[in-house]
């Protein structure tokens, strides 16, 4: 268990020391798409646990929109489907037209290996939309695979600031006595906590400048329910699972 963990802080700490200012980067991409009442759209990683992770979270970003088509419904039944449609080129760019979209807007993207197809579609898609990409993706999982998607690309070929995760070749971290495989994955623990330094330094920026952006409250607190009653209402029509 402590062997995870401590994979996973050496991550962390890898990252810290090499991509704050990309962090900063991104972060302050973000902070500009709030200023100006645009969105933040979430996509990618893990049939788009990212994006769940971004979205309605207490003490998350109100103008998140996560791109969460059932089509990357999860579990047993679905999720032939899901690596089905993960081939298939044109799925994103679907995806992707049926958002409300603004000049203004930004978009994150999550891909480990960097070559999800629809993922990809979207990237391209955002960029012919005038928005700018942020990637999360481990550079060197990439460098040791080769483009699925049939531009050739790599999502870090198109995103505007690229945030290396640093997550190993294969994601999973241990090498267990008895099993013939590693295991363990790190993404999701070391790409959550990314993603959630982005929305806190969005927030901590616009602070600095003396405004105050719409966060979620926990729906546990007692005010809770009414205060995310009022920001649902003021996304409804732009935040497409709202």
């Amino acid at each position: 268990m402590f062997e995870y963990i401590n994979n996973c802080k050496a991550i962390l700490k890898t990252i810290i020391n090499e991509e704050s200012q990309n962090i900063e980067k991104a972060a302050g991409i973000m902070a500009e798409t709030l200023k100006r009442d645009g969105l933040i759209h979430v996509s990618g990683g893990h049939c788009q646990f990212y994006a769940m992770e971004a979205f309605y979270r207490a003490g998350g970003l109100v103008p998140i929109n996560p791109l969460l088509p059932h089509l990357f419904a999860t579990g047993p039944r679905t999720q032939f489907a899901s690596d089905h449609i993960y081939e298939i080129e044109g799925v994103g760019t679907k995806i992707f037209d049926d958002q409300h979209v603004n000049q203004h807007d930004c978009i994150v993207l999550a891909s480990i290996a960097g070559r999800t197809i629809p993922t990809i579609d979207i990237a391209i898609a955002a960029k012919k939309k005038g928005l700018k990409v942020i990637a999360l993706q481990s550079l060197e999982f990439s460098k040791r695979t080769t483009p699925k998607h049939s531009s050739g690309q790599f999502l870090n070929d198109i995103a505007d600031v690229v945030v290396d995760l640093h997550i190993p070749y294969g994601d999973a971290v241990l090498d267990i006595e008895g099993v013939d495989e590693k295991c363990c994955p790190a993404s999701s623990v070391v790409g959550f906590s990314v993603l959630q330094s982005l929305v806190t330094q969005a927030i901590c920026s616009l602070g600095k400048e003396g405004i105050t952006p719409k966060v979620w409250v926990s729906s546990n607190l007692d005010k809770g329910d009414a205060i995310n009653k009022e920001h649902i209402k003021s996304m409804k029509g732009r935040v497409s699972c709202l």
